[in-house]
């Protein structure tokens, strides 16, 4: 699947040699190789999805609207090919010689770490709180104030990272939003809930944070995410005419290459890729089903919308349709029902008013932040109920005050950026 849809990214497809549908085909079989190894709720979850999308695609189909099967079996390769590509960097960006070093306690050690962990999600995702969360779960139990904290500033990076999977789901579902606006749009409603994180834990949990145990942090740790937005903004400028997606899938793989042929040599490099590819990747198998299986319910969506079969319930998009579409997502997120899901569902329907793509892909994103902290059914939350014993129903329940704060931020924001950046 990397490798057909890269390739025909770049439009090496001549003679019909790399269609993008059998990038769909790869990605579907190993779905189906690596389902039996998802959870019972993740398995249900997408099983009804499927049904629905497969449901409205016939009865479109019996209502005379063309469906397309080719862009159906590969409607979210391009999304997959980033999230895959852009794990491979955790063979370079976790160092191998912190593993004995001591842990940081108290109140420096609490902002160092909360910043640490902001800087690695932007680049390695899910893979950063897991390595710090473990480390520290070593030395003492993850508690209430560490989870709700970890979980807060990691989904808050999805406001505004290229490389995280949200921003992957926005551009393939808002093809014609900017990056560089969503980036300016995003950056600071991630910094306005970073320093409410710290200041709420200055201020209500002083003792938790004077005892906060750490994770050491250094300056080295910033080389490999540099060089990798560098190579991003060289290609991008190389051929603007390529998808961003792509790009990073591409910059990330080159990254992890070069760095990994550096320190262990062409021998050492290969043994690390082999054992990444048969060991790392395939955990990615629970987004690869939900965006297959929402790739399919937008499909769906889309063809009934489309042909007239579906009426759509949205009749303009504006800064105050992005803000009610905001606290809707947010409300759906509270009830166990994930963003790539709804976003999915929206898109098609908002995309049809030709809504400025940007303020569209900026909601989005920002729901995703919100969504994901607050859902008891996301990743995230489930990452930490099955590694640290914290329910997520719990913890999606600390985290509602955060983001119903966060979500009148968003509000007023979406009001601003809307008038700055129109």
């Amino acid at each position: 699947m990397i490798i057909v849809t890269i390739l025909t990214g770049f439009g090496i497809q001549h003679a019909g040699f790399y269609p993008l549908w059998i990038a769909g085909i790869a990605a579907w079989l190993a779905a189906l190789l690596l389902f039996a190894d998802t959870s019972r709720v993740l398995k249900i979850q997408v099983s009804l999805i499927l049904l629905i999308g497969i449901a409205m695609i016939v009865y479109a189909h019996q209502q005379t609207a063309v469906i397309d099967p080719r862009s159906l079996i590969s409607a979210n390769t391009g999304l997959m090919t980033m999230i895959a590509s852009v794990g491979f960097l955790r063979l370079v960006v976790i160092p191998d010689t912190q593993q004995e070093e001591s842990l940081p306690i108290g109140g420096k050690a609490f902002l160092q770490t909360t910043l640490g962990l902001n800087l690695s999600s932007s680049i390695i995702n899910i893979s950063a709180p897991i390595l710090i969360s473990d480390r520290i779960h070593r030395k003492r139990p993850l508690q209430r104030f560490t989870a709700q904290t970890f979980t807060r500033v990691f989904c808050g990076v999805s406001s505004w990272s290229p490389f995280f999977g949200a921003m992957a789901v926005v551009l393939t579902y808002v093809s014609e939003a900017s990056l560089v606006w969503i980036i300016v749009a995003g950056f600071p409603f991630m910094l306005i809930g970073l320093i409410g994180v710290y200041v709420e834990a200055r201020l209500r949990y002083p003792a938790e944070v004077e005892n906060f145990v750490g994770y050491p942090t250094h300056l080295s740790a910033l080389k490999v995410p540099a060089i990798l937005i560098i190579v991003v903004i060289t290609l991008s400028r190389l051929f603007p005419d390529k998808s961003i997606l792509i790009l990073i899938a591409v910059s990330a793989l080159l990254v992890t290459i070069s760095v990994l042929l550096l320190r262990h040599g062409i021998g050492g490099t290969i043994i690390r890729l082999q054992g990444y590819s048969t060991a790392g990747l395939p955990r990615i198998v629970n987004e690869l089903c939900l965006f297959l299986a929402a790739g399919m319910l937008a499909g769906g969506i889309s063809a009934l919308i489309l042909h007239g079969v579906f009426e759509n319930p949205f009749t303009q998009f504006d800064s105050v349709t992005a803000a009610q579409l905001l606290a809707i997502m947010l409300l759906c997120a509270f009830c166990g029902i994930h963003p790539i899901i709804m976003i999915s569902s929206f898109a098609p329907m908002i995309m049809t008013l030709n809504p400025d793509p940007n303020l569209l892909a900026v909601t989005f994103l920002f729901a995703w932040h919100l969504g994901t902290c607050s859902n008891p059914l996301s990743g995230t939350n489930l990452v930490f109920q099955g590694r640290y014993a914290i329910p997520g129903w719990k913890l999606a329940f600390w985290n509602w005050p955060y983001a119903i704060v966060m979500l009148a931020v968003g509000t007023i924001w979406l009001q601003v950026v809307a008038r700055l950046f129109p």
